[in-house]
C-alpha cells in the first residue's frame, strides 16, 4: 500500500479553490446568488461586522440615494464586495448603480447595464461610495444587498440594508407626472364630450376627429416605455460619439469589435480638421476612472507618449518609461480640452497641433502610428493606475490624417498559449506519469527502439508536455513580454508565476533524467523520489495555472461558467483513475508474492534457472488488459476535455 503514497498531492488538485478567487471583481455569473465560489459555508448575517448606511429611505423614482458599504462601529476591513438593489416583493434585480469609490466597476447582471458593482482590488477597504438611481417606471419597496468578503473563509452573503421605499411622484398641484403609461389609457375613452358639441356644428366634426387621433398616438407610445427601466433605456441610447465612425472619423474600442455594437467600454474617435486633430475619448467603465490613447511605434506599452482623460481642468501627457507611465508637467501641443463626467461615463473632446512635445519625447500625428487604447482607475493627478485588461492596440499601424475601418491587434498567439498549455498539462503529462509509474509491468519483453514500450510511451509523452509548454511560453513572451511577472500585477492574479513555477519544474525533470543512477545504485531510490515529487508538483502548478487563466480579463472566460467545473471534472477523474490503477497494481503484487513463494519452495533457490520461472518473469503483470482499456479511457477523456476548453478559449471575445 505504499503505492498509495502520493495520493495526497493529487487530492490537492480537486481542491476547487484556484477556481473562484476572483481578487479582481465578482464576474456576472454570480449576480443571482452573490455568492463567492469559495467552496465554504458562509457566516451568519446576524453577526455581521459589516453595514449598509443610506441617506434616505424614501425616494421618487429616478432619484438617486447615497449608499455607503462599511463596518457598524467595529472598524473590520474587507477586501471584496458584491452589491445589488433588489425588490422586496419578488427578489428581482432593480436599478442601476453610479460609482464614486476608485475601488469599484460596473457588473452587468441579465441585460441591465450598471445593475451591480464589485471591487477592483483585493486590498482591504474600510468604506466604499456608490450612488443607487431607482427606475422611473417603479413603485415598491427595495433592499440593497450586499456580500461581504473579509478573507478567503469569512464572509458574509447577501447582508441587507434598511429597506427603501420608491414613492409616487407628485408635482406642485398633486398631478402625478406622466411617467407610467398606464394612466393616459382612460382618456382615449372619457372624451366623448367634445364629439357631443360638435353636433350643433357639423362644420367642426372634421376637425374634432383628427384632433382625438393625434392625441391617442403620442399616449400609446409611452406605453411601451415604462416596460424597461428608465434605466435602461437612458443607457440603450447611443452615445454621440459613435455617429460618424468609419464616415466621418474613424474610431477604434474596447473589447474588440465593440464600435458596430456601439457598446465600448472605453473607445477612441479621431480625425483630422485642417492643421488640427481632433480626438473623442470615452470610458464608460463607471466615475473615477481614465481612458488614454497611446501613439506607438509598435503594439507593446514602453517607450511613447500617451494623452489621458481623467483630470477635470487640462489635459495630460504621460510617457510610458517601460511599463511605468511618467508624468510630463511641461508638454506642448494641446490646444483645446473639454472634460465631462455623468452616469458613470467619462469623457473628453480633445484638440491638438501635428506635433506633441515633452522634453525630449516627440510624435508627429502625420505619421502612421499604432494606438494603444487603454483605461483603469485614476488615482488623482498624475496618477493612471493599471489598466486590468483593459486595453487593446490597433492590429497595425494607422494614418491618422484617413478616415479608415480601425481593427484591434490578432490575439492568436495569446489564444495559441493557452492551446498549447491545455495540450501539455492536461492532454500529455498525467498519461505520462499514470505510463511511468504503473506500466513497468506491462507488455514485458516486447521493446521499441531498444527501450521497454512504456519507457518509451512515458519518454514521448512527457518530452511533448515540455515542448508544448517551452513553445507555449515563446507565444506568450511575444504576445506580452514579461509584464504579467511585475509585483504589481501578480496581486490581481497569480496565474503568470505560478505558471512559470510550473515549466521550471518541467525543464528539471529531464535534466535529472540524464544524471539518474543505475539500478541498484545507493542513490537510485532518492533518484525516484525526487523525480516523482518534481513531476507531480509540476502537474499541481500546471492544473492550478489553467484554473487561474479562467479569471483573467485578457481571457474573457469569467462568463463561461462550466470552465471551472470541467477542470474539476478532470481533476475527479484523474484522481479516481490514480486510485484504482493502484488497487490493481497492488492485488496484482499480492498475487505475484504467492506465486514467486510457492515456486521457490518447490524447485529451490539454486533451481531457479532450470525451471518455468524465467519464462513466468516474461509474463505481464496480472490484470494487463483492464490496465490497457483504463489508460485508453483515460486519454480519450482528458483529450476531450482540452478540446472542450479549446473551443471555449476560442470562442471567447478578446477582451
Amino acid at each position: 500500500m505504499a503505492k498509495l503514497a502520493f495520493l495526497p498531492l493529487l487530492y490537492l488538485l480537486s481542491s476547487p479553490h484556484p477556481t473562484h478567487g476572483y481578487g479582481s471583481g465578482a464576474p456576472p455569473s454570480q449576480c443571482g446568488s452573490l455568492v463567492p465560489g469559495h467552496g465554504l459555508t458562509p457566516k451568519d448575517n446576524s453577526n455581521t461586522p459589516y453595514t449598509i448606511k443610506l441617506n434616505s429611505l424614501q425616494l421618487k423614482p429616478g432619484a438617486p440615494a447615497e449608499v455607503e458599504l462599511t463596518h457598524s462601529g467595529s472598524e473590520e476591513h474587507f477586501k471584496g464586495y458584491l452589491v445589488q438593489a433588489r425588490s422586496v416583493s419578488d427578489d428581482s434585480v432593480t436599478g442601476t448603480f453610479e460609482t464614486v469609490s476608485d475601488d469599484a466597476q460596473y457588473v452587468k447582471c441579465g441585460e441591465v447595464p450598471q445593475s451591480a458593482v464589485t471591487h477592483v482590488f483585493s486590498e482591504a477597504k474600510e468604506a466604499i461610495k456608490l450612488k443607487w438611481i431607482p427606475p422611473t417606471s417603479f413603485r415598491g419597496k427595495v433592499k440593497i444587498v450586499a456580500t461581504f468578503v473579509k478573507d478567503y473563509s469569512t464572509y458574509w452573503v447577501k447582508v441587507p440594508s434598511e429597506t427603501v421605499e420608491i414613492v409616487e411622484p407628485t408635482g406642485p398641484s398633486g398631478i402625478e407626472f406622466p411617467t407610467e403609461a398606464p394612466k393616459p389609457e382612460p382618456k382615449p375613452e372619457s372624451e366623448p364630450e367634445p364629439e357631443t358639441e360638435p353636433e350643433t356644428e357639423p362644420e367642426t366634426e372634421p376637425e374634432s376627429e383628427p384632433e382625438s387621433e393625434p392625441e391617442s398616438e403620442p399616449e400609446s407610445e409611452p406605453e411601451s416605455e415604462p416596460e424597461s427601466d428608465g434605466s435602461v433605456e437612458k443607457h440603450a441610447e447611443i452615445n454621440p460619439i459613435y455617429s460618424d465612425c468609419g464616415i466621418g472619423k474613424s474610431c477604434f474600442g474596447v473589447p474588440a469589435k465593440c464600435v458596430e455594437a456601439n457598446n465600448c467600454k472605453l473607445l477612441a474617435a479621431w480625425k483630422r480638421s485642417g492643421e488640427e486633430f481632433e480626438f473623442d475619448l470615452l470610458s464608460t467603465a463607471g466615475s473615477g476612472r481614465y481612458v488614454a490613447v497611446g501613439f506607438s511605434s509598435d503594439s507593446k506599452m514602453g517607450d511613447e507618449l500617451v494623452m489621458a482623460c481623467a483630470n477635470k481642468n487640462s489635459a495630460e501627457i504621460f510617457w510610458n518609461d517601460g511599463k511605468s507611465p511618467k508624468p510630463q508637467s511641461a508638454f506642448s501641443g494641446i490646444t483645446s480640452y473639454e472634460y465631462s463626467s455623468s452616469d458613470g461615463e467619462t469623457s473628453c473632446k480633445i484638440k491638438s497641433s501635428k506635433i506633441l512635445k515633452s522634453g525630449s519625447h516627440t510624435v508627429d500625428l502625420t505619421n502612421e502610428i499604432t494606438l494603444l487604447l487603454a483605461g483603469g482607475p485614476y488615482n488623482g493627478p498624475g496618477s493612471l493606475s493599471y489598466h486590468l485588461g483593459d486595453k487593446l492596440a490597433t492590429g497595425e499601424p494607422v494614418s491618422l490624417s484617413l478616415i479608415s475601418s480601425v481593427g484591434a491587434k490578432s490575439d492568436l498567439l495569446f489564444r495559441l498559449h493557452g492551446l498549447f498549455m491545455m495540450c501539455a498539462w492536461l492532454g500529455c503529462a498525467g498519461s505520462g506519469m499514470i505510463m511511468a509509474r504503473y506500466f513497468k509491468q506491462t507488455w514485458k519483453g516486447k521493446q521499441i527502439l531498444g527501450a521497454d514500450r512504456w519507457f518509451q510511451a512515458h519518454r514521448l509523452l512527457m518530452v511533448t508536455t515540455l515542448v508544448l509548454s517551452l513553445v507555449g511560453v515563446v507565444f506568450i513572451l511575444v504576445e506580452v513580454d514579461v509584464q504579467p511577472l511585475a509585483p504589481k500585477n501578480l496581486s490581481s492574479n497569480a496565474h503568470p508565476v505560478i505558471g512559470l513555477i510550473c515549466v521550471l519544474l518541467a525543464l528539471i525533470q529531464p535534466i535529472m533524467a540524464a544524471f539518474r543512477p543505475h539500478p541498484g545504485d545507493s542513490g537510485r531510490k532518492l533518484f525516484n523520489w525526487a523525480h516523482w515529487g518534481v513531476g507531480n508538483l509540476a502537474h499541481i502548478f500546471g492544473i492550478c495555472a489553467i484554473f487561474l487563466a479562467g479569471t483573467l480579463a485578457k481571457a474573457n472566460l469569467a462568463s463561461t461558467d462550466w470552465w471551472s467545473w470541467v477542470l474539476l471534472a478532470y481533476v475527479v477523474f484523474h484522481v479516481i483513475t490514480h486510485v484504482v490503477f493502484s488497487l490493481l497494481w497492488a492485488k496484482a503484487e499480492r498475487s505475484y508474492k504467492v506465486a514467486d513463494q510457492q515456486l521457490t519452495e518447490i524447485n529451490g533457490m539454486n533451481k531457479i534457472k532450470n525451471n518455468n520461472f524465467g519464462v513466468e518473469e516474461k509474463l505481464d503483470q496480472e490484470g494487463g488488459a483492464f490496465r490497457k482499456i483504463l489508460f485508453f479511457m483515460y486519454i480519450t477523456t482528458a483529450w476531450v476535455l482540452v478540446v472542450v476548453l479549446a473551443v471555449a478559449v476560442f470562442k471567447a471575445e478578446s477582451a
